[in-house]
């Protein structure tokens, strides 16, 4: 599945919309691979607002065997950001990779969360 966010979000924005994703967990199958395409997308989100999503992380790592996302991002002090929060993320269901092209991405969806390929 790949979404693409071409406006501004904030924190907030981000925390209620992982939140409804995870309600309507029922209808979704319990191993899902999103591909984020956020190269057109502005936030107002800094490393401090980061400790918001941890509660969600939590939520995401309950809801899915296994949750990989793969965001796009073309924008350094974005990706710096997305970094850290990968690095926050505790899970051994829940992986979150940062980007610069579809392909790469692609590829990292394609492997299983041991680095080989998916059978």
């Amino acid at each position: 599945m790949e979404i693409e966010i071409n406006r501004f979000i904030t924190i907030d924005d981000i925390v209620d919309t992982i939140k409804q994703y995870a309600d309507d967990f029922n209808h979704l199958p319990s191993s899902h691979k999103l591909v984020i395409n956020a190269k057109k997308c502005r936030s107002n989100i800094r490393l401090k607002d980061l400790a918001k999503l941890n509660e969600v992380n939590t939520l995401l790592s309950e809801k899915f065997d296994l949750l990989k996302v793969a965001v796009l991002l073309n924008d350094p002090m974005y990706t710096a950001i997305c970094m850290v929060y990968q690095q926050l993320i505790k899970s051994n269901h829940y992986f979150i990779q940062v980007f610069s092209t579809h392909g790469a991405a692609h590829r990292w969806l394609g492997k299983d969360v041991y680095g080989g390929e998916a059978y």
